[in-house]
C-alpha cells in the first residue's frame, strides 16, 4: 500500500553577524583553485572545504573517494554528513565571531552525489529523485544556509577536458559516468531551489572568474 506524503521544507538560516559563502559544482569546475582566490582576496576570511581534515573526513578522502572502502555506495552520504556536523561547530563559532567562512562544497553537494550513488536511479522519474534528494536534505535541515551559494557552471564536455591526464582527479567520483549523474543531480537542485543558488559560468579565463566573484561576494559587505 502507498501513502501519500506531502510537506514543506525550509533551512537553518544564517542570524550570526559572520557572511557564509559556498562554492558548488561537478568535478573540475574549479571549485578549490576559486577558493583559494577567493582567499587572496579577502584575507581575514575563514576557508574550509568538504571533506574536512577531521579523523572522519581523512578516512573519507584516503579510503572512500580513493576507492579502498567496502563501504556501499548508498551509506557515504552518512559519513559526509557526520563529517560536516563536526565542521558545523567551527563554522558557527566563526559566524558568531563576525568572520566570513567561505567553503569548497557544502551539504548541496550530498544531494548532487548522493543521488549520484544510488544504483539504477531513473533520472527521467524526477519524481523518485526527488524522494531520493529530500530523503538526503532531511540529514541538513537544521545546518546553517549559506548566505550566498555559487554553483560554477561547466559542461560535461568541459569536465572531462580538465581532468584528461589530471593527477588531481583520481578519486572514485572522477569519471564521465559518474559526472552526468551529478550533473543531473545539480539540475535538479538549481530547479528546485532556484533562490538559493548564484549560477556563474566556470568555463572562461580563471582570473575573469575570480574577479565576478570577488565583486558577488564584495556586495556581501564582508566584516
Amino acid at each position: 500500500m502507498k501513502y501519500p506524503i506531502s510537506f514543506d521544507i525550509d533551512f537553518r538560516r544564517n542570524e550570526f553577524p559572520g557572511k557564509f559563502i559556498v562554492l558548488e559544482g561537478i568535478e573540475a569546475s574549479g571549485k578549490t583553485t576559486q577558493v583559494k582566490k577567493l582567499g587572496e582576496k579577502f584575507p581575514d576570511a575563514i576557508l574550509t572545504k568538504n571533506p574536512t581534515e577531521s579523523q572522519i573526513g581523512k578516512l573519507i578522502r584516503n579510503e572512500v573517494l580513493g576507492g579502498h572502502s567496502s563501504i556501499p555506495p548508498v551509506a557515504y552520504q552518512y559519513l559526509f554528513a557526520a563529517d560536516r556536523e563536526i565542521q558545523q561547530e567551527e563554522i558557527i563559532g566563526y559566524l558568531k565571531e563576525g568572520k566570513a567562512v567561505i567553503s569548497d562544497r557544502y551539504f548541496w553537494s550530498s544531494v548532487a552525489y548522493g543521488i549520484a550513488d544510488r544504483e539504477g536511479m531513473d533520472y527521467e522519474d524526477w519524481e523518485n529523485v526527488s524522494l531520493v534528494a529530500f530523503r538526503i536534505l532531511s540529514m541538513y535541515h537544521q545546518f546553517v544556509l549559506p548566505d550566498l551559494t555559487i554553483y560554477l557552471d561547466i559542461s560535461l564536455e568541459e569536465s572531462l577536458r580538465r581532468m584528461e591526464g589530471s593527477a588531481k582527479h583520481t578519486e572514485i567520483y572522477d569519471n564521465p559516468e559518474m559526472n552526468i549523474k551529478i550533473k543531473k543531480g545539480y539540475k535538479w537542485l538549481l530547479e528546485k531551489f532556484p533562490e538559493e543558488f548564484k549560477v556563474v559560468n566556470a568555463e572562461r579565463d580563471g582570473n575573469e572568474i575570480s574577479s565576478e566573484l570577488t565583486e558577488i561576494i564584495g556586495r556581501l559587505k564582508l566584516t
